[in-house]
């Protein structure tokens, strides 16, 4: 990159990109409907949490928040996530105390691995002089998870979806991260594990976007790495 437009601040994607979930959700969500009936696999589960999250993904205008789009805010639209999975798998657990049961299991630090290279960069990154934030499409437990995980401190900014009421992959989440980092769009990096909403999004805000591709799934037609050690030759 030339010197007169490095850049000044890296956006981060936080699922996928900084944490993942282990085991997975279909997983967890299995493990609690057993409890609540009859035995599921998360192997059953697993394509029917696919459809349905895509199901109401597509539902909502793309760029505003999903969960302020149904009465009942958050509550509610996982509720209506969970009635629809049961749907699907015929499974004729209650719903209301089996969200209540996965809100909290979701909500447990325990719950969320934090890949190995990220304090390690953030600290570096941040060393370095760089500003940090993290924009994710994520409900409004976030904050509290990342302040639990040891991750919030490295963030001058952390904008959520469901408190901003926009999310990716509209330009406007972005465009709030770099106003409250004091830096112009087109000196920000994004960084994230989504085609459509970080890469597509983040370039549609102006910036420049980086593909945290972990299992080597896309093609070359992105500026790929592997994990995040990657951005010390990108960032220079």
């Amino acid at each position: 990159m030339r010197q007169d437009d490095s850049p000044q601040a890296v956006l981060f994607d936080v699922g996928g990109t900084l944490i993942e979930c282990r085991p997975g959700a279909a997983q967890v969500y299995a493990d609690v409907l057993s409890r609540w009936g009859a035995p599921v696999a998360a192997a059953e589960v697993a394509p029917a949490f696919a459809e349905v999250w895509s199901e109401l993904t597509q539902a909502h205008p793309r760029g505003l928040d999903r969960y302020h789009q149904v009465k009942g805010s958050e509550w509610e639209w996982w509720g209506e996530f969970l009635r629809r999975v049961l749907a699907r798998l015929g499974h004729a657990a209650p719903w209301e105390p089996v969200l209540a049961e996965l809100m909290e299991a979701f909500s447990d630090p325990a719950l969320w691995h934090v890949f190995p290279e990220v304090p390690e960069v953030l600290d570096r990154l941040a060393a370095r002089g760089l500003r940090l934030a993290a924009v994710s499409n994520w409900d409004s437990r976030l904050p509290a998870l990342l302040e639990r995980l040891g991750l919030a401190g490295f963030f001058s900014a952390v904008l959520v979806s469901s408190l901003e009421r926009v999310e990716k992959p509209g330009p406007e989440i972005f465009r709030r991260a770099a106003e409250r980092l004091g830096v112009a769009a087109g000196r920000c990096v994004h960084v994230g594990d989504s085609p459509l909403d970080d890469v597509r999004g983040a370039e549609s805000a102006g910036m420049r976007a980086v593909l945290v591709d972990r299992a080597g799934t896309f093609t070359d037609g992105y500026v790929r790495i592997r994990d995040l050690r990657g951005l010390y030759e990108l960032i220079g």
